[in-house]
């Protein structure tokens, strides 16, 4: 199967692309594997609003404006303390291990940031940025979440 399906992990994709681009290496199936493994893709399927800015920007613009169609307007949720941990971007399990320090990579361009454990980022296929072009910056960090986030409040 070569669609979108919900529930499946940047790491399911990515297994799932090699199974795809093992049995044919056409220009379409890699755009859609590589689309897969870009956040902007995944904010599409999330809102209506979502959709219609990754049409705008990169993406399918027929298909993202017939996908906006079905998908609700977001909710605007004004929490200023979530009460979940960090995930990695990459496997979606917590970055952190209470109060331990971890080692993570920064992952960043010129117009997003993606946070991953520091094997996951090894496993991460793309060099540049699908949406700026820009090769992607790696920062390693060895940090508690708690210091990360009281550093972030002093700014």
């Amino acid at each position: 199967m070569l669609g979108f399906v919900p529930g499946y992990s940047v790491k399911d994709y990515n297994i799932h692309s090699q199974k795809l681009l093992a049995h044919s290496k056409d220009a379409h199936i890699q755009q859609v594997c590589n689309w897969w493994q870009t956040p902007e893709c995944w904010y599409a399927f999330e809102s209506k609003e979502g959709a219609i800015w990754w049409g705008r920007n990169g993406g399918p613009q027929q298909y993202c404006q017939e996908l906006s169609t079905l998908l609700p307007k977001r909710k605007c949720n004004h929490v200023k303390h979530p009460s979940i941990s960090a995930k990695c971007f990459f496997c979606e399990k917590s970055l952190f291990d209470h109060n331990r320090i971890s080692k993570m990579t920064i992952m960043s361009c010129s117009c997003s940031t993606w946070h991953l454990h520091n094997t996951c980022r090894q496993k991460f296929s793309l060099p540049h940025c699908f949406k700026c072009n820009c090769k992607y910056s790696d920062t390693l960090v060895n940090e508690t979440e708690i210091s990360i986030v009281a550093s972030v409040a002093k700014m």
